[in-house]
């Protein structure tokens, strides 16, 4: 294999192995992640990394409310929810950040963005069913492929819950790699599009409800 378009590098740090490739668009794109090779850009945002709505949850309902037991439930999976959100955004922000800063280089980086931007991805869309839930059974968080911010969350959400079904039953040749994948711009699947204005607008949203949640 010509070293110019890859050059695989096993480098052992703290115990573990790290793969390393400098390597062609194509590579990048076809055995990595659709659209990896026109990354340039980190578009995610730092949120304030030091909430604790789910100690200050404990200590009121302890000391301060007494919440009905259904509604408590509630709350404190809501703001776990949504304490993990911020978290794992934050993480992986920072790792996509240093996987650019470093040309590239350390794959491993970019996928560990992914894991956790995905899992900010569910887990706050998992604090809007939450909440939708404890408002009422009737209650709707968007109507079926209305084009909203929240409805593309959820496409996301799925995409990413049931890719096992889609590899298993799907045209493999319209499947990347992975189920989400990040742009220059915002979120993406092979079926849905989410940009990092409409993701922060909804994660500012529940960072709102939280702060109200725990007065």
């Amino acid at each position: 294999m010509n070293t110019t378009t890859l050059c695989a590098i096993a480098k052992l740090k703290r115990g573990m192995i790290v793969m390393e490739f400098r390597s062609s668009n194509y590579l990048l794109d076809r055995f990595i992640s659709a659209d990896l090779s026109s990354l340039t850009e980190n578009n995610t945002i730092l949120f304030d990394k030091e909430k604790h709505w789910v100690g200050a949850f404990i200590l009121n309902s302890t000391l301060r409310y007494n919440y009905e037991e259904k509604q408590r439930i509630y709350l404190m999976n809501i703001l776990r929810r949504i304490e993990s959100t911020f978290y794992q955004y934050n993480t992986g922000g920072i790792l996509l950040g240093d996987f650019l800063k470093h040309d590239k280089v350390n794959i491993s980086k970019y996928l560990e963005a992914v894991v956790c931007i995905e899992t900010s991805i569910s887990h706050l869309y998992q604090a809007y069913m939450l909440g939708n839930k404890m408002a009422g059974e009737d209650n709707k968080l968007f109507e079926k492929n209305d084009g909203s911010s929240i409805q593309r969350l959820n496409k996301l959400y799925n995409v990413a819950k049931h890719y096992d079904s889609s590899i298993s039953n799907g045209d493999l040749e319209e499947l990347n790699t992975i189920p989400i994948w990040i742009t220059n711009q915002g979120i993406k699947s092979n079926q849905t599009f989410l940009d990092f204005d409409e993701l922060h607008a909804m994660m500012r949203e529940v960072e709102l409800i939280a702060d109200e949640l725990i007065k």
